[in-house]
């Protein structure tokens, strides 16, 4: 069970900060999580709902190394409803599923493709302490993407990190009928 009440109908907002629930509404066409959470600060809500939809709809970042970024980034945090929204996103995108699979299992980069290892390196590196990304890692994947993708690519990781944190926090459970991490 979540920690906080979700919000869920405009009307739980005040009346000087329903904008922010319409703007969610508008990019998704439904408030779900983490928003039903979040709308407990309507201006950080709409913000961080902001960010994502940049991500998800308006980015033209190739689907396929955006989510195996965005499940590397649910399993380092081991978030659970980040991973069950995502795991079949990615398998759309074309991930493959052995690369799914190691980063489920938690052994990637072993059994990725160089590319993919590249992916999930940085994430790695940049996700676990020191957080830092090592030279060789950096220079691969900025080889690969030049200097406003991988920009861009950080900045997606930072959007999906804040989530994790909140549906974390929130004690976000997996929604039924979908795949469940392993913690």
């Amino acid at each position: 069970m979540p920690r906080i009440p979700e919000i869920t109908k405009r009307e739980q907002l005040p009346e000087d900060q329903r904008q922010h629930y319409d703007s969610i509404m508008a990019s998704r066409n439904r408030i779900g999580g983490p928003y039903i959470y979040l709308l407990h600060c309507p201006d950080l809500a709409a913000r961080t709902a902001h960010l994502l939809a940049y991500s998800l709809y308006s980015s033209d970042f190739p689907k396929e190394q955006k989510e195996l970024v965005i499940c590397t980034v649910a399993r380092e945090f081991d978030c659970v409803f980040e991973w069950a929204a995502h795991e079949k996103q990615a398998r759309d995108a074309g991930v493959r599923d052995e690369a799914i699979v190691a980063i489920r299992d938690g052994k990637a980069p072993k059994g990725l493709t160089d590319q993919e290892a590249s992916f999930v390196k940085y994430v790695q590196e940049l996700l676990r302490p020191p957080h830092r990304i090592t030279e060789p890692t950096f220079q691969a994947l900025h080889n690969h993407l030049g200097d406003a993708r991988i920009a861009e690519l950080t900045g997606i990781i930072g959007g999906y990190v804040g989530l994790a944190c909140s549906l974390n926090a929130f004690d976000v459970q997996t929604p039924k009928g979908r795949d469940v991490l392993p913690t």
